[in-house]
């Protein structure tokens, strides 16, 4: 009996160092996305950071603060974007691209994959960028509503908390709601 109160008191104490762990990586990180001036930086979760494309100094610095996974909504062959892939090769540093380019690729299949890949992201800390946030906050949105079933109008505010601006009456249409 002392035996199994001792594991007992022994996982517990790994569970809750590895949880304190991740929140003071998460917080770390977010005062450092703050403090490079990373654009629109924001986070509505624990674990995500949402704001604008990174330069490679300010990818370096969130690396150094223990973010090691990036998502970008940013197209390769958009101005700005296209170098992460080579740069993060074997580093450790996971790194995904879904190109969304406007309006026309929030479909069901580009949502379907992005919350893929939120959910592969196991825990880890990660920055999920497009150029400014707006797309950032047009796909949380749409995976809110279509993958999480939220109802409407909270994921269209959950969308426009998390960066959404130009792409808010698109979203709306595709919600059923005015914006």
């Amino acid at each position: 009996m002392l035996i199994r109160n001792a594991l007992n008191i022994l996982v517990l104490l790994l569970i809750v160092s590895c949880t304190t762990e991740t929140t003071d990586t998460m917080e770390d990180a977010f005062s450092v996305a703050t403090e490079i001036g990373l654009r629109n930086v924001n986070s509505l979760e624990p674990g995500l950071i949402l704001g604008g494309q990174p330069t490679v100094e300010q990818l370096e610095a969130l690396e150094d603060a223990g973010v090691h996974s990036f998502i970008s909504l940013r197209p390769e062959a958009e101005d700005g974007a296209g170098w992460e892939e080579s740069y993060t090769e074997g580093t450790g540093t996971a790194f995904s691209r879904l190109p969304i380019s406007g309006a026309g690729s929030l479909t069901k299949e580009n949502v379907e994959t992005f919350a893929r890949l939120l959910n592969e992201r196991n825990d880890e800390t990660t920055v999920l960028y497009c150029a400014s946030g707006n797309r950032v906050g047009a796909m949380l949105a749409l995976k809110s509503f279509w993958v999480d079933g939220i109802d409407a109008e909270t994921s269209f505010n959950l969308g426009v908390k998390s960066g959404m601006t130009s792409l808010t009456a698109a979203v709306g249409e595709m919600l059923g709601i005015a914006p």
